[in-house]
C-alpha cells in the first residue's frame, strides 16, 4: 500500500521537478515537506482504498506495478519537457532554426507519445489481472484529476503546466490515461 501510494506520490513529484518547478535544496530547506507529503500519501491510499473498492491485495499489486513502471514514466516525461523546450526555442520569432531541425522535434514528439501509448497499454495489461474494468477506469480518472490538480497548483505558482504548449499556440493531447 505504502509503496503504491508512494510511487504515485514521487511520480508526481518528478512531474514538478521536470519542469524546474521543485529543487532538491527547497526539499531539503523544509522540515515540514516530509511531514506534509506523509500526510498527502496516507490520504491518498485511504482515498484509493474507497473510490476503487481495493482489497489490500489489489493495493499491494497496485504499488507493485506502478513502481514498475514508474522509471519509463520518469524517462518519457523528462525527454517529452526536453523535446518541448527544443520546440519553444526553435519556434521564437528570433530563431533560424530549419524545417528539417522542426521536422525532427515533431518525430521525435511522436516516438515519445507512441511509446507512452505502449507504456499504458501494458500498464493496462498488468492492471487487468487484479483490477475490474470500473476499477481501472476510475483509477484512470483519479490520475487524471491528481495531475489536474498538481497543474493547477503549479499555474498557480507561475509554473508553466507539464503538458503546456510545444509551439506558439499547440497544446499536447492529453495522455492515454491521463
Amino acid at each position: 500500500m505504502v509503496r503504491f501510494v508512494v510511487g504515485l506520490a514521487l511520480g508526481l513529484v518528478a512531474v514538478g521537478d521536470a519542469h524546474g518547478q521543485v529543487r532538491a535544496r527547497d526539499r531539503q530547506e523544509s522540515p515540514d515537506r516530509g511531514r506534509l507529503e506523509e500526510r498527502f500519501r496516507q490520504r491518498l491510499a485511504s482515498v484509493m482504498r474507497e473510490r476503487l473498492s481495493l482489497t489490500d491485495e489489489q493495493l499491494r499489486k497496485l504499488g507493485e506495478v506502478n513502481s514498475r513502471f514508474e522509471g519509463d514514466r520518469r524517462s518519457l516525461l523528462r525527454e517529452d519537457v526536453a523535446i518541448r523546450r527544443e520546440m519553444r526555442r526553435v519556434l521564437h520569432p528570433d530563431s533560424t532554426a530549419t524545417d528539417a531541425v522542426v521536422e525532427d522535434l515533431l518525430d521525435r514528439h511522436l516516438r515519445v507519445e507512441r511509446r507512452r501509448l505502449e507504456l499504458f497499454e501494458q500498464e493496462q495489461r498488468e492492471l487487468r489481472q487484479f483490477l475490474s474494468p470500473v476499477q481501472r477506469a476510475k483509477y484512470i480518472g483519479m490520475q487524471e484529476q491528481l495531475r489536474r490538480q498538481m497543474d493547477e497548483m503549479r499555474e498557480r505558482r507561475g509554473g508553466p503546466p507539464p503538458d503546456g504548449p510545444i509551439g506558439p499556440g499547440m497544446r499536447r493531447p492529453r495522455r492515454p490515461g491521463a
